[in-house]
């Protein structure tokens, strides 16, 4: 899979930009607030239909975009996809309501026909690594939901459109558990039961089904993160571990051991049993209190969490790992390397882990597009026969040589 042009029209510093890029990828050279990361960002919007800078989409749209035609101001991104010998075109527009500037209009397209954004995702998969994604390891289990969310939907359509039913389920779920506050002591009453045991269902078809594809995917990037880590590290082994709130009995190896649907019934009867279980503190609490929504992962050294426990130094190391794990994990499961997307990352390691980490992308047979604020960072000798660019404020120019 490659990404082989990209289009931008009005898109945060680009006015118009046409940019090929070879299939071994792109090293991009410029100095900060130049447009380096932006390509990276659209690239990412293109695989995601999100942001990877941003919550927010009108911060993608050029301010003075549409004011010389008279037009809302509106922002588009296109990207030309290959992928198993198919040609694929992802487009992406932006426009503010010319009603109003609170609202924004946003329309995805694949080869020209308007879709859904969530039948979008996964037409193009991307590994992203930035300097902040030390956060992963170090911040709050919100960002590590995140990461396993935008892994997964990429190579599993049911999962990302189960992800949105369920935190729709959630949301009213949560409403009917406020209303019920305080009634803990009629848990097990006509009404609460008649009420919640539609929404009970719901929670657990979709919820285990979201835990049980989380739990593989940790159980196999586990298995791959090993390998990654002793390639830059030999100061111990590296885990991972989900922590979840559903099914702590049924087991990872039984996961692993068992076909997909027979996994899932384990989850979802369990899911049942706790569901059961919790219900006077759910009353008491007005809220949901097991499920996806509420899991996390933690990243072990030697069996300790990186995160508590782990210098800064450790903490970058292991992302690296991971982070080149989920890019052998979507290969495994696609049949299909994803473009690995490094923004500005190199200057975080030193010299020899540089080194491996180039060597360890390479590695995957995957397109790499790199950005760097020092070309000699970009000069490797793994990097020789990937294409360079300058970039200037919204232009860039071919770099010989």
């Amino acid at each position: 899979m490659h990404v082989s042009s990209l289009e931008l029209e009005e898109f945060r510093l680009y006015q118009r930009l046409s940019l090929s890029i070879s299939p071994a990828g792109l090293r991009i050279i410029g100095q900060n607030a130049t447009g380096k990361s932006t390509l990276v960002e659209a690239i990412a919007l293109l695989a995601t239909m999100r942001s990877p800078r941003t919550g927010s989409d009108r911060e993608l749209i050029r301010w003075e975009s549409g004011k010389e035609l008279g037009f809302p101001p509106y922002a588009r991104a296109i990207g030309h996809v290959s992928a198993s010998n198919q040609e694929t075109v992802i487009e992406v527009d932006l426009q503010i309501d010319p009603l109003g500037e609170s609202t924004l209009r946003k329309t995805v397209k694949i080869n020209g026909r308007p879709v859904r954004a969530i039948d979008a995702v996964g037409r193009l998969r991307v590994v992203l690594f930035a300097p902040e994604d030390v956060a992963l390891i170090s911040g709050p289990p919100s960002g590590r939901r995140r990461y396993l969310d935008l892994l997964i939907s990429q190579v599993d359509s049911r999962y990302v459109r189960t992800l949105a039913r369920y935190n729709r389920i959630v949301e009213q779920r949560n409403s009917l558990l406020k209303s019920f506050k305080g009634a803990s002591s009629h848990a097990n009453g006509g009404a609460v039961t008649n009420q919640l045991s539609f929404w009970n269902d719901e929670l657990v078809t979709y919820g285990s089904y979201l835990v049980t594809r989380r739990r593989l995917v940790c159980a196999g990037l586990a298995e791959r993160v090993v390998a990654r880590f002793n390639e830059f590290s030999s100061g111990g082994d590296l885990g991972i571990h989900y922590q979840g709130t559903v099914g702590g009995e049924v087991t990872d190896e039984s996961l692993m051991a068992a076909d997909r649907e027979i996994a899932h019934e384990r989850i979802q009867r369990a899911f049942e049993t706790q569901l059961a279980e919790v219900r006077p503190d759910e009353l008491r609490r007005g809220m949901s209190l097991i499920g996806p929504h509420r899991d996390d992962f933690d990243v072990l050294l030697n069996g300790m969490p990186v995160g508590t426990y782990g210098s800064r130094g450790q903490q970058r190391l292991a992302v690296v790992a991971l982070k080149l794990a989920e890019a052998d994990q979507m290969r495994h499961e696609a049949r299909e390397s994803p473009v690995i997307l490094l923004d500005d990352v190199l200057s975080e390691l030193d010299a020899t882990h540089r080194e491996r980490l180039l060597a360890g992308a390479c590695s995957t047979g995957a397109q790499l597009i790199l950005t760097s604020t020092d070309a000699q960072m970009l000069e490797q000798e793994a990097l020789r026969s990937i294409p360079m660019v300058r970039v200037a404020p919204g232009e860039i120019e071919e770099v010989s040589g």
